[in-house]
C-alpha cells in the first residue's frame, strides 16, 4: 500500500486540487485509490458531499470509537474512494493529545487496512498547520509532496516545511522521503521562472519537473464536483496531473521504501 501525504504549512498552494486530481490520474492507471482528508474544513469532503455521503462516516469515528478504517471508506461514483472528514478533526489534539501513541495510530490503522485493500494507493489531503492531524499523515506515508505556489511567500514555507520534516527524522529514524511540486504555475510570468529556479537551488532533485499551471479546468472541475479528468480529459490541467503520475512513478522506483510498498 503506497501512502503519499499532501502537505503545506501554508494554505491556498492547491494541495486539495492536487490529492484529488493526482488521485485520479492513478486511477487512470487502473489502481485502486483512497482519499482520506485529513483537513477539519472538509474541502475535499464538500466536493461530493451533494452526491450523498454519509456523514456519519468520518475520520473523527477512527480516532474517537476505534472504528477501522475499512469500515469508514465510502465509494464514490467516479471509481474513486474517500474517508470523510468533518469539523470534529480539529479537537484531535485537545482529546488526545500529541503523544507517540497519538502519532502512530494512523500508521497503525493504514496498515491493518492493508490486509484487506493491499495494492491501494493511499492520498491524503493534510491540514495546513502543524499539529496531530498533518503530523500522523507524515508519520503514516512514503513520501511527502508539498505543493508550493508561484509565488515568493511560498518559498519560505517550503523551507519552513523541510526544516519541519528534518526534525521528525531522529523520531522516525529514517528519512521523510519529500517532493517538492511547483502549483498555480504560469510560464508567461516571469516570477513562476524565478521561484522554479529558487526551489532548485534550495532543494535541488526533490523538485518535481513536472508543474502545474493555473488552468481554469482545474478551478471550474471542484466547483462542478469532479475530478480533471471527469470535467475535461483533454484539458491543459489533466495533461499536467497525468505528467505528475508518471513522474512520481520514477520517484518510487528510486526509493526502496517506496518501491516495496508497492510489490
Amino acid at each position: 500500500m503506497l501512502k503519499i501525504a499532501i502537505y503545506n504549512h501554508k494554505a491556498d498552494v492547491g494541495s486539495t486540487t492536487t490529492t484529488l486530481n493526482l488521485a485520479a490520474a492513478w486511477q487512470r492507471q487502473r489502481q485502486q485509490v483512497l482519499l482520506l482528508d485529513m483537513d477539519p474544513q472538509a474541502r475535499l469532503t464538500e466536493t461530493f458531499k451533494h452526491i450523498g455521503l454519509d456523514m456519519q462516516k468520518h475520520l473523527f469515528r477512527f480516532y474517537q470509537t476505534g472504528t477501522p478504517l475499512a469500515e469508514l471508506i465510502q465509494p464514490l461514483r467516479n471509481g474513486l474512494q474517500l474517508i470523510a472528514a468533518n469539523k470534529e478533526l480539529m479537537n484531535l489534539d485537545s482529546q488526545f493529545g500529541r503523544g507517540p501513541a497519538t502519532l502512530q495510530r494512523l500508521a497503525t490503522g493504514l496498515a491493518q487496512l492493508h490486509q484487506t485493500h493491499a495494492g491501494y494507493a493511499v492520498f491524503m489531503d493534510c491540514f495546513p498547520g502543524i499539529g496531530v492531524i498533518p503530523l500522523s499523515a507524515v508519520f503514516a506515508s512514503d513520501l511527502v509532496l508539498v505543493p508550493v505556489s508561484a509565488d515568493y511567500l511560498s518559498i519560505h514555507s517550503a523551507v519552513k516545511m523541510d526544516k519541519a520534516l528534518n526534525a521528525l527524522e531522529p523520531v522516525l529514524k529514517r528519512r521523510v522521503q519529500r517532493r517538492y511540486l511547483l502549483t498555480r504555475a504560469d510560464k508567461r510570468k516571469e516570477m513562476t521562472a524565478e521561484v522554479e529556479q529558487e526551489m532548485r537551488r534550495l532543494f535541488g532533485s526533490e523538485v518535481l519537473v513536472t508543474r502545474i499551471g493555473e488552468h481554469a479546468a482545474l478551478a471550474e472541475c471542484g466547483r462542478m464536483g469532479q475530478h480533471v479528468f471527469e470535467y475535461d480529459a483533454s484539458s491543459p490541467g489533466a495533461r499536467d496531473h497525468l505528467a505528475l503520475y508518471f513522474e512520481l512513478q520514477d520517484v518510487i522506483k528510486q526509493l526502496p521504501r517506496l518501491a516495496s510498498s508497492m510489490a
